[in-house]
């Protein structure tokens, strides 16, 4: 399989992405929508690029097509860039403090102002909603239709199945939602709103709260990680920290310790 891209040869195996097949080969082609722990959802569109087999020459989304065959393929032409900035000034309109579309928007010479600010403080990725799916919690949906679509919990109420693992807050490429431990319980906010409550877990040794009272077995087994150790749920990470360091101090002088000389022994 022969694959140009932007006028070079490039190393790539059939069914992979185009993405993937750029970030193998050190070509950039922005995303929002799209961490390789997911499966593609082509919502942002940024990454569209321009594809020639044969023939035909389409734009498609590169984050989910796969490569079957001798191709070529132009990632920064200047149709390219015009339809990013016009997507970029689009999105920036609902999420204008976003530090990701503002980047994007210098790269690409993005007038952030060009659109009525709309402040809905997203911009549509679905990546908060798929990986809360991923890890079981079942909390985050895409609900409503057309241009009323938005993220949102089963009827807009305060979730019973939150697990309260901040994957939201971390996938989320605009920083829309976040986290409030307080008063013994994390609270995810999104998009201004209160979506869940979990209760904190509370350290047996220095009595602060830490994390979510949750079971973490379903949620490795789901990411493939069911081979990792148990770890200890009553203490934090920072009591755990200092009873390891003391633990191996402790180790360390019992392997090296020198006894004394008796001291009615001559010298």
């Amino acid at each position: 399989m022969k694959i140009i891209m932007d006028g070079k040869e490039v190393a790539a195996e059939r069914g992979q992405t185009i993405v993937e097949v750029a970030r193998r080969n050190g070509v950039y082609i922005p995303t929002l929508c799209h961490v390789p722990a997911l499966e593609p959802a082509a919502m942002c569109r940024v990454c569209t690029v321009e594809l020639v087999e044969g023939r035909r020459t389409r734009l498609v989304t590169s984050c989910n097509y796969p490569l079957r065959g001798d191709a070529e393929i132009r990632t920064d032409t200047p149709m390219l860039r015009q339809n990013r900035k016009v997507l970029i000034e689009l999105l920036a309109s609902r999420c204008p403090d976003a530090e990701a579309l503002k980047e994007l928007a210098e790269r690409y010479g993005a007038d952030l102002n060009r659109f009525p600010a709309e402040d809905r403080q997203c911009i549509m990725c679905g990546l908060c909603a798929r990986v809360c799916e991923r890890v079981g919690g079942n909390v985050l949906a895409l609900c409503g239709r057309g241009v009323e679509i938005r993220v949102d919990t089963s009827f807009g109420r305060l979730s019973p199945t939150c697990i309260g693992c901040a994957s939201c807050v971390q996938i989320c490429p605009v920083n829309a939602i976040r986290i409030e431990d307080m008063d013994g319980e994390r609270r995810v906010i999104v998009r201004g709103k209160e979506a869940s409550r979990v209760q904190l877990r509370k350290c047996t040794s220095c009595g602060i709260h830490f994390g979510p009272v949750i079971d973490l077995g379903p949620v490795l087994d789901r990411a493939g990680e069911g081979g990792v150790p148990a770890f200890n749920a009553s203490v934090c990470p920072a009591c755990s920290r200092r009873s390891l360091a003391r633990r191996l101090a402790e180790r360390h002088f019992e392997q090296h310790a020198v006894e004394s000389p008796d001291a009615d022994e001559e010298g």
